[in-house]
């Protein structure tokens, strides 16, 4: 195995649990202990890094909450899922979120908004704390994190007030639909979508030619072109090999 291979390798094996629950007969097993203590560093410091960047608007009122985000890194829950996480994975990165929603859950309690807050910065976490990527097939296909979801509240108005501890009143109180995306580059968009937009989102499920997603949709031809080529420029979609 050459350098590069001999790398790739350690790496795959420091960031997936799943590899180091069965280390190979080669490796003695004081070297896999230090392993084994070295990833469980690697994943706290991944997770309250990611966490620190996608709950900073709940982060401003933890004045009042008492409580932040990636607090969760060192609470005794958080060590059985440091023994098994995969960075990078959508399962992790949704798991590392629900930890968070459920420390910050107090929360509730004081603003009439924060549940829809900690979803949006829940949902933000799967694009900062994932890597996963689907293999293009021959049609238009859902990227692994990309996420639509229906807001109660108007967030993007609300959150530059959110930033600066603000907390704002039931004029804010209006249905929005976001759609959460990644690129491979690693650039996260939060979008409103119109409603051709979300239909062909919607009827873009890996098994459908553009003439088709335009007929499920409702869209005509132009409109699910336009569609599909935005979705796929944010990292909403992965475009047909």
């Amino acid at each position: 195995m050459n350098g590069r291979a001999l790398q790739d390798e350690l790496i795959r094996y420091l960031s997936d649990a799943r590899l180091r629950a069965a280390p190979p007969a080669s490796l003695p097993a004081g070297e896999a202990e230090k392993a084994n203590r070295f990833a469980r560093f690697l994943a706290r410091r991944y997770y309250r890094d990611r966490l620190q960047r996608s709950f900073r608007y709940s982060r401003a009122f933890s004045g009042r909450t008492g409580r932040r985000a990636q607090e969760v890194c060192d609470l005794p829950e958080c060590e059985a899922f440091l023994n098994d996480c995969v960075l990078g994975s959508i399962a992790s990165a949704r798991r590392a979120g629900e930890m968070a929603a459920a420390h910050l859950a107090p929360g509730q309690s004081l603003f009439p908004w924060w549940s829809d807050l900690i979803t949006y910065e829940s949902t933000h976490l799967l694009q900062t704390a994932t890597t996963e990527r689907v293999q293009p097939g021959p049609h238009y296909q859902h990227s692994p994190s990309a996420t639509c979801i229906r807001f109660d509240w108007a967030l993007p108005e609300m959150l530059p007030k959110l930033r600066q501890g603000e907390a704002v009143g039931e004029d804010f109180r209006c249905p929005v639909t976001l759609l959460f995306a990644r690129t491979h580059m690693g650039k996260i968009y939060v979008v409103e979508l119109d409603e051709s937009t979300a239909a062909v989102l919607r009827a873009a499920d890996g098994s459908r030619a553009v003439e088709q997603i335009a007929k499920a949709g409702g869209v005509t031809g132009p409109q699910a072109e336009a569609g599909l080529s935005n979705l796929a420029q944010i990292g909403a979609l992965e475009p047909p090999r």
